[in-house]
């Protein structure tokens, strides 16, 4: 599912297209600026631009970040059934706790 490199595939434009100026913005926003980018946006949009991301290992945390504004079934529609059901669960599992370390 996920690929290397900097710019995007051919075939994750075609099976998810989205404008890469959005993707370049998502990419650069904090929090919320992305929240403000994507609040208007339909949940079927969302999705594609999350399944888009995750289809790219650069942009692979953007996806799920943006995952987690959709609901599973939205994601199953956007990006099939594995691939829809397998991001909705990684955007949702819990972010480790760092480690914190103390001098002795």
């Amino acid at each position: 599912m996920t690929r290397d490199g900097n710019r995007p595939h051919p075939s994750a434009l075609a099976r998810y297209p989205v404008p890469i100026e959005l993707i370049s913005a998502l990419f650069r926003a904090d929090d919320a600026e992305r929240d403000r980018l994507l609040a208007p946006m339909p949940a079927y949009g969302r999705a594609r631009i999350a399944a888009y991301c995750a289809d790219n290992a650069r942009l692979a945390a953007l996806g799920l970040k943006v995952a987690r504004s959709c609901d599973e079934a939205t994601l199953v529609k956007a990006a099939g059934q594995a691939v829809g059901a397998d991001l909705y669960a990684r955007s949702r599992a819990a972010a480790p706790t760092p480690v914190r370390l103390q001098a002795a």
